[in-house]
């Protein structure tokens, strides 16, 4: 019977689990118990109750194994869903917010009980050779039934919780458990924030929307973009390419110039402008261009010089040329 080796005890399944039929393991499903006390574990652990786990996580962080890992448990609203999934129970220490369930701070675990969801979840992914925590393989209860599960404050920590994972995956350490449920936005580019998005700052779904406010659109589709999601990726402007130059995402010096290519001058350019040297950006260039005021042909040519082609670059950019 197999159980992870970072548990600290078994509870009693009282045979609630069925085979699954040849599946393999491809994903864990996230649950919580909906209770700040231990009615949720007593249910699970009940005889007459149609319910079970493979793994329930405690607000002191340990970790009971009730259904082998062999065995679909019952958890996820039906065997099509659990048949080749590992499911976790967490305790609870808070309700729901104001009512509301997809508030971030609805259904809070504690920062022990987050941290063993966190481990647990890197060993399966070593165990079973996932090679990292995706989206695809570790998922709330609410993508697959109508329900809340796994409450506002595990499902707004989604993303981070994989991004977690797969540091210890990587051989890296758990990150803090406690991310703001508003992290701050103003003044903030929009790489910026999807950097953050990335990162699990965010949360995800409702939860992501909430925490972006207006800025959520823009911030997603560069989200997006960069995931290969959706239309075509488009060129990046000179300012996005500054920005990670900026962010040193481009080195320096001659790997600088491999990395940018025949884009690097207008984007030192940029970089040079922003630091106070030299005149205007690429960007205020192309909007004096589409304003009219530097002609077309080889008059526009003569009067931008050396900054013609970035330039042009730029307003092609804006015009889907």
């Amino acid at each position: 019977m197999t159980f992870s080796p970072l548990i600290n005890r078994t509870v009693p399944h009282h045979n609630k689990y069925n085979s699954r039929q040849g599946n393999p393991v491809i994903r864990v499903f996230q649950h919580h118990h909906a209770a700040v006390d231990l009615s949720g574990v007593n249910a699970l652990v009940d005889p007459n109750a149609q319910k079970s786990a493979n793994y329930i996580i405690l607000s002191n962080g340990d970790i009971l194994g009730q259904v082998p890992e062999e065995f679909r448990a019952w958890t996820t609203s039906g065997f099509e869903n659990d048949k080749n999934a590992i499911t976790f129970e967490v305790q609870n220490i808070g309700t729901a917010v104001n009512g509301n369930d997809n508030d971030p701070a609805s259904w809070k675990v504690s920062d022990a009980a987050y941290t063993s969801i966190i481990r647990l979840l890197a060993d399966i992914a070593k165990r079973y050779g996932w090679g990292a925590v995706s989206a695809g393989n570790y998922r709330g209860h609410r993508e697959v039934a109508q329900t809340a599960c796994p409450g506002g404050y595990l499902w707004g920590r989604m993303d981070r919780t994989r991004a977690s994972a797969n540091a210890l995956v990587h051989g890296g350490v758990v990150s803090p458990p406690v991310a703001p449920a508003t992290p701050p936005v103003a003044n903030k580019s929009i790489w910026q924030l999807a950097d953050e998005v990335l990162a699990g700052v965010h949360g995800s779904g409702e939860a992501r929307k909430v925490s972006l406010g207006s800025k959520y659109d823009a911030v997603q589709a560069e989200v997006n973009r960069r995931s290969g999601i959706g239309p075509a990726a488009q060129v990046k402007s000179i300012a996005q390419l500054a920005d990670e130059v900026i962010s040193g995402k481009h080195g320096s010096g001659e790997a600088r110039k491999v990395s940018l290519g025949n884009q690097y001058a207008a984007v030192q350019a940029e970089i040079n402008r922003r630091l106070g040297v030299g005149g205007p950006s690429i960007s205020q260039l192309a909007d004096a261009v589409l304003a009219g005021k530097y002609g077309s042909g080889a008059t526009r040519k003569a009067q931008l010089g050396r900054n013609y082609e970035a330039v042009q670059a730029e307003v092609n950019r804006r015009l889907g040329v």
